[in-house]
């Protein structure tokens, strides 16, 4: 065995047959492939200082959570002619795992600035709702009461507008990421 290291899921295994494999406890295999299949390795922060690993391949890709960097440090060592990209940052259009994201806005500065992040990192938007505010009655009359009916010249009490967006990848991401 050249590597044998561990991660969520069980044990990364790089076998001496030339297979790159994931191994649970008992040695139940959860995945194998052939070690000249890897195409490249993406990795992202993952929890208590560790990375998450994507290892695409002629035939997808695979994942192993929770590899420490030295670890990852020595599976890259068996593999030195592979290219690694490393995704910073845990927003959610940085989750390489993630196809689709709704996600539900009032501040239109906030929208702005995540599809134009999305947009960057492989998202484009597919649809797109808005819901305008409802006036709320029990603020209004309270105002109303509270400054003698002179509040009432400023307007009723109205909730924020929301607008409700889906992302989902783009061809170009997915066809780079061989997903399909």
């Amino acid at each position: 065995m050249l590597l044998d290291i561990p991660c969520k899921q069980g044990k990364l295994q790089v076998l001496e047959e030339g297979v790159l494999r994931v191994a649970a406890p008992f040695n139940r295999v959860l995945w194998q492939i052939p070690c000249q299949a890897v195409t490249r390795f993406t990795t992202q922060p993952g929890a208590m200082m560790t990375v998450n690993l994507t290892i695409h391949t002629t035939q997808g890709t695979q994942y192993v959570e929770m590899l420490t960097q030295q670890n990852f440090a020595r599976l890259q060592a068996l593999f030195p002619d592979l290219n690694t990209v490393t995704v910073q940052g845990k927003e959610w259009y940085h989750d390489i795992h993630k196809l689709t994201h709704i996600a539900t806005y009032t501040n239109e500065k906030q929208m702005q600035k995540e599809v134009e992040a999305a947009a960057q990192h492989g998202w484009m938007i597919q649809g797109q709702t808005g819901i305008a505010g409802h006036i709320n009655v029990g603020r209004t009359v309270t105002k109303a009461i509270l400054t003698g009916g002179i509040g009432m010249m400023t307007g009723a009490s109205r909730s924020k507008d929301k607008i409700t967006l889906t992302f989902v990848r783009t061809p170009e991401w997915l066809a780079q990421n061989q997903q399909s």
